[in-house]
């Protein structure tokens, strides 16, 4: 091969190299003053001329100015990360309270579930009023009071490539994924919208879940909430627990602690009710507890006020990042060259 060819094929890259080893150099020793002078020349009513100096700070900027920006960006990051991670550390804090009750409250619910207190599991009959167990063909049973426990957290909503615990300064776009998290301590001063996800939690007569929030689970990645465990309406009226009665249509309650509807069978007719009342009045202890830290949640951390600062907080990592994005493609390119710069070399 030519040598001559090959040094200029190498020199091409060398030359890049050379060029990117520097682009963050200051190309000029030339310093920008802190001040400047502005002069003014009047003339006087005898015909002379006066003139007048002031100096005052200078609006001009070198080229370390744009490394000056960079770090204030970063720092400014920091802060309004840190602002925010400080009521964020609230919500978390008030949550896992609620979470260790509605464990609590899952437990409680086992055991009503375990001795079939109502509502609970009904067995299909031989007539639509009687309690005479259908046997035959067609037996079925129906579960008339349970329910999922989940969880209450803040689906927090963040840009993971833009910043956080999976920030990729080297991707192409930092808007995507746009994600669905729950807002734990690894996320805490992150992302760019909290939205109150109260799990649901039903109980009594007109049971219905309680509101959640508005959260898209159409994002590019959607975490759920956690499901504690499984819940029971349990009735707070002793003989509700009592059985055998109809309780619809071709359909009956055994009663409380009655095999094979019930798993755990030692307290029956008046000692089972008795016990399942006793249940139904801590896990409306339970719900008022919950109810009342959800109360008090809210009240800490203005959620709406939150969301503004991090709007603005999400502004500053975007710049923060497109700073970083740079970088990372300057060194991309130059480890591609040094490819290149070595296939030549060994061709």
């Amino acid at each position: 091969m030519d040598e001559n060819l090959k040094n200029r094929a190498l020199k091409i890259f060398q030359d890049e190299q050379d060029s990117l080893d520097g682009v963050w150099d200051k190309q000029s020793d030339v310093a920008v003053p802190d001040t400047i002078t502005n002069v003014s020349v009047t003339q006087n009513s005898d015909g002379t001329w006066n003139e007048t100096k002031s100096e005052e700070k200078s609006n001009l900027y070198d080229e370390s100015y744009v490394g000056t920006v960079e770090n204030q960006t970063e720092e400014d990051v920091k802060v309004l990360q840190e602002f925010c991670s400080i009521k964020d550390d609230i919500i978390i804090s008030y949550n896992a309270q609620i979470n260790s009750k509605k464990q609590d409250l899952v437990t409680l619910c086992t055991e009503a579930i375990n001795r079939n207190c109502w509502a609970g599991i009904a067995y299909s009959t031989t007539t639509s009023g009687g309690t005479t167990i259908n046997s035959g063909i067609g037996s079925t049973t129906q579960n008339f009071g349970d329910y999922s426990v989940v969880q209450d957290r803040d689906a927090l909503e963040i840009y993971s490539n833009m910043a956080g615990p999976s920030v990729n300064y080297g991707a192409d776009n930092p808007f995507i994924p746009d994600n669905i998290v729950t807002l734990t301590s690894s996320y805490s001063g992150l992302g760019y919208e909290n939205k109150r996800d109260n799990g649901a939690l039903e109980y009594g007569d007109d049971a219905t879940e309680v509101e959640s929030s508005d959260y898209d689970p159409e994002k590019d990645s959607f975490e759920s909430s956690t499901v504690v465990g499984t819940g029971r309406n349990v009735s707070s009226t002793s003989s509700d627990h009592a059985g055998p009665r109809n309780v619809g249509a071709f359909r009956a309650y055994a009663g409380v602690g009655v095999a094979p509807y019930a798993s755990l069978t030692d307290l029956t007719g008046t000692s089972g009710q008795n016990r399942c009342v006793e249940i139904a009045s801590s896990i409306s202890t339970l719900v008022s507890e919950i109810e009342s830290l959800r109360s008090q949640r809210d009240a800490a951390v203005s959620r709406s006020n939150l969301n503004i600062i991090k709007e603005k907080k999400m502004e500053k990592e975007l710049q923060d990042w497109g700073n970083k994005n740079l970088t990372k493609k300057v060194d991309a390119i130059k480890t591609k060259n040094s490819s290149v710069i070595s296939a030549i070399n060994n061709i």
